[in-house]
């Protein structure tokens, strides 16, 4: 197993303890074990991931041998060692909507939209062996999973106020564009608090915060659907295709 090599980086911050490079080779034996066992778990999971990508489930938690990059980038290394950023999890919002392939069956079929989030093993990267910096990058897939169900909700509601078919794929770009903007300001204050300030007990904060909001939408989860969707590449509804143009953000200004 590959291991970032720089002799004993400063201090990391592991929750309430810090602790340095050096202490955290102790930990190697248990880190190998959880690897392991991840390796282990992520086989045959053929409706978890395509050759590139991992979309998330309820059933699958990212396992620490998904970060694959083990060396860094020079400007990875730099936010490891002066922001402890030493993980980072390259993750996306998947979205695509489908049409049925005739046009005439367009007035009477509806449109079907797919989000789901997807995280890159190939160009996330860990830096350390610390436990703590795993978690404190998986929450982050699950703040994309949260995003995707937000696109759910918004445009359900927006299909409940005016239930006419064609009103989801109207707003279909523009609903995404405000999540992803919400996503983004999420994201900064989770990386100001945990990583930037390291304000005590952020992390359980956080984790708690999104577990409870995971489980207040669970109706909109991810579903393998929505995975095999982005897995195939192709839609997952007999006669139907790509949309071949989409609305863009209406709110945009």
């Amino acid at each position: 197993m590959a291991m970032y090599s720089r002799p004993c980086l400063p201090s990391v911050r592991t929750g309430a303890v810090s602790t340095t490079s050096c202490d955290m080779k102790r930990l190697s034996l248990g880190f190998s074990l959880l690897l392991f066992g991840g390796a282990l778990f992520g086989q045959g999971n053929d409706s978890l991931r395509n050759e590139t990508h991992i979309f998330w489930s309820e059933n699958y938690e990212l396992q620490i041998g998904d970060f694959q990059d083990t060396i860094g980038s020079p400007k990875f290394i730099e936010a490891c060692e002066n922001q402890n950023l030493c993980w980072g999890a390259f993750t996306g919002l998947f979205s695509v909507m489908d049409v049925p392939k005739r046009k005439r069956d367009r007035r009477r079929m509806e449109e079907v939209i797919y989000f789901a989030p997807a995280f890159e093993p190939e160009h996330s990267y860990r830096l350390t062996i610390d436990s703590m910096d795993y978690l404190k990058q998986v929450i982050v897939f699950d703040m994309y999973e949260l995003a995707a169900r937000k696109c759910r909700m918004e445009l359900d509601s927006i299909y409940q106020v005016n239930p006419s078919i064609g009103i989801r794929g109207i707003f279909f770009k523009s609903v995404e564009a405000q999540v992803q903007d919400n996503l983004g300001k999420m994201l900064g204050a989770y990386t100001q608090e945990v990583y930037i300030k390291e304000l005590e007990g952020s992390y359980t904060k956080w984790r708690t915060l999104i577990d409870d909001l995971l489980e207040e939408t669970g109706e909109y989860k991810t579903t393998a659907t929505d995975r095999i969707r982005f897995i195939h590449n192709e839609p997952v509804l007999e006669g139907y295709e790509r949309a071949p143009t989409v609305i863009g953000n209406l709110f945009e200004e």
